[in-house]
């Protein structure tokens, strides 16, 4: 039975639609049916590279690029005026633009709602030619997603002011250059509804832009600057409903309106010149840097309701210009920088000062660039006030990565392990060992994380905990030893994870911190019970041993003390002599015992009588008796100390 056949052709539709048209298009040759099935899909995913199947030189061959064609065309006519969904296009140089803008117009008067073109169209000398987009996509009433990508370009200017998508919600621009009109707040009218927004190697037309749209939610922008000079003139955002924001560019000497009441999350990359970072450190009066940069405070001042907040390290430079200036973040929670050896901290101290609710802080890597403004919230220099925005830091959570092992680097640590009053918790990743920051440290190189969790006063005393065979725990604790806290008040408990361990959790909360040191402390008391059981079956050996040295001892007293005896147990071991027998010494020891009881035996009575109730006594207390076997006769165990127990003291 055909079970996949048999399925309503509404859903086997839908099921084509998760492949690419050139394998869907395949499905047709099965039957009538699958042939009126396939002009059903509603997704139509077209790449050249998966037709032409990647071969070198197949492209260049005679009659293969107008095959695709002729496949693309098929495809469409066999489909007719259908509903589609979504179109996605990937084409390289060689095709017929005209043909591809055909295409392009088909699925728009079909009604598609996604369209996706990557097209690789590279513009011909100067002015001669540059692949022009289809007038029909400037004014779609249907487009909902448009993503646009292109090694070449991306040109935009055409529709310019005419453009007018009334559904279109998402809009992204990936190329190494977009041309777009003069105006971007007027560009941006063109998309009533438009919700997110990526547009990246931007180079802005003007030196005065703004970003202005109600609908706006989500922002991502890395523009390139001005293409006259680097630092555009003003820069300004007005996104009333904007919740995320992502922007990267050369600092404006001017942000005249930051309007961005609702913004919940922000990564900040301002760039600046290597002339400009000197003279942001060491200002001239004769020079104004100082005043064309300073106005980054109004950006920053925009930022102030985030409760994510991501800064670059040239970012983190520049707001040394406006440390006075520096807004409250009251709603902040999480604070990510990135730092370089060749940028400072200047600005740190204030910014840790400004954030009364902070939870968390994440550093990727720790070294920077030290300045007489290097400021408290580093170890770098001596200062009286050391530490102090530190002390006033609510922080939390603590995270650094790209950790290389250095000394400067502990000595941070350290730092803010003294230093950060409500700190709970601290992860150290090392640097990775495909990176070309490897630390040479070959003891961290080996670390994948390490994990400082806060010991409370009605806690335990600190412990270290390795999750691997790999490194030694005295290693470990060497290790934590140049980074913990000299002063009492602070003590941690550190968990080093190595490399070749089992993958912790990405979030790894405080519950599962203490429940991984709680397990660590499990193992080490099954530990100490197992050394304490190996100490057990020593100490019992050894006891073993000094009452076999006591009965010795006792057995050769009782030859001595009884002469009869010993006449006895002599004429015994002659006759097993004359027999010939040959034993090791502990066959002789055990001959000459079995042969001391029963002459004991026959010479008192009563003695086997109390053996066996002696025996009784020792199974009820679970003693295993020294002599089994030796009492075969008797059917009883005995001991020489028993036996000396038994004989009179006399002689008699």
């Amino acid at each position: 039975m055909d079970r996949i056949g048999s399925l309503p052709d509404e859903v086997l539709s839908h099921i084509l639609s998760f492949l690419t048209t050139k394998e869907a298009a395949l499905t047709s040759i099965l039957s009538k049916r699958w042939r009126n099935l396939f002009a059903l899909v509603p997704n139509l995913d077209i790449d050249d590279s998966v037709f032409l199947i990647p071969e070198e030189g197949k492209r260049e061959r005679d009659g293969i690029l107008r095959s695709f064609l002729d496949f693309v065309d098929r495809v469409l006519a066999l489909q007719g005026d259908t509903p589609i969904n979504k179109f996605s296009l990937k084409c390289k140089t060689g095709i017929d633009t005209d043909r591809v803008n055909l295409w392009i117009c088909n699925v728009l008067q079909r009604g598609v709602t996604s369209l996706e073109l990557v097209l690789d169209f590279p513009r011909i000398g100067d002015d001669d030619f540059m692949y022009l987009l289809p007038d029909e996509m400037f004014v779609s009433s249907t487009l909902v997603e448009l993503s646009l990508r292109s090694e070449f370009g991306v040109d935009w200017w055409q529709g310019g002011t005419n453009t007018f998508l009334p559904m279109l919600k998402t809009l992204t621009f990936e190329s190494t250059w977009i041309l777009l009109c003069d105006d971007l707040q007027e560009f941006l009218s063109g998309f009533p509804v438009l919700e997110e927004f990526y547009m990246a190697e931007i180079e802005w037309p003007q030196s005065d832009q703004s970003v202005s749209s109600e609908s706006l939610s989500k922002l991502t922008i890395y523009a390139g600057g001005f293409e006259d000079f680097w630092n555009p003139k003003n820069i300004s955002f007005d996104t009333p409903s904007l919740v995320y924001l992502e922007y990267s560019d050369f600092a404006a000497a001017d942000y005249p309106k930051v309007n961005l009441p609702n913004l919940a999350e922000a990564v900040l990359i301002l760039k600046v010149t290597r002339d400009q970072v000197d003279l942001i450190r060491a200002p001239d009066d004769e020079d104004d840097v100082s005043l064309r940069l300073g106005n980054v405070w109004k950006l920053i001042s925009g930022l102030r309701n985030v409760n994510k907040l991501f800064f670059s390290a040239e970012s983190l430079e520049v707001l040394s210009l406006c440390c006075e200036s520096m807004p409250v973040f009251n709603n902040l929670k999480s604070l990510h920088i990135t730092c370089d050896a060749d940028l400072g901290w200047q600005a740190m101290p204030a910014l840790l000062r400004n954030c009364p609710h902070l939870e968390t802080l994440i550093l990727k890597g720790l070294l920077h660039h030290v300045t007489d403004k290097c400021g408290d919230a580093c170890d770098c220099i001596t200062r009286e006030d050391k530490g102090r925005s530190l002390s006033s830091c609510p922080v939390k959570k603590l995270q650094i990565r790209g950790f290389k092992g250095t000394v400067r680097e502990k000595e941070m640590i350290r730092h803010f392990l003294e230093s950060f009053p409500c700190l709970d918790e601290m992860e150290v990743y090392a640097a990775g060992q495909n990176n070309d920051n490897d630390p040479t440290n070959v003891e961290v190189n080996r670390i994948y994380k390490i994990i400082a969790y806060k010991v409370h006063a009605e806690e335990i005393s600190t412990d270290t905990v390795l999750q691997s065979e790999s490194m030694s725990q005295t290693q470990m604790e060497e290790i934590s030893s140049q980074f913990t806290p000299r002063n009492n008040r602070n003590k941690y408990d550190f968990v080093y994870i190595l490399h070749g361990s089992p993958p912790p959790p990405q979030d790894m909360s405080q519950d599962y911190l203490k429940e991984q040191l709680d397990a660590a402390k499990t193992k080490l008391a099954e530990l100490n019970e197992e050394y304490k059981e190996r100490q057990r079956v020593h100490d019992a050996n050894e006891e073993y041993k000094e009452r076999q040295r006591v009965h010795d001892a006792m057995f050769d007293r009782i030859v001595e003390q009884y002469p009869m005896i010993a006449s006895a147990l002599k004429a015994r071991q002659a006759a097993t002599d004359s027999e010939g027998s040959e034993a090791s010494n502990d066959q002789e020891k055990k001959r000459d015992v079995e042969a001391l009881l029963e002459i004991m035996a026959d010479l008192y009575p009563d003695f086997a009588s109390a053996l066996r109730a002696m025996r009784g006594t020792d199974l009820e207390r679970g003693e295993p008796s020294r002599d089994q076997g030796e009492m075969a006769k008797l059917d009883q165990p005995t001991s020489t100390a028993m036996a000396a127990d038994l004989l009179p003291r006399d002689g008699h």
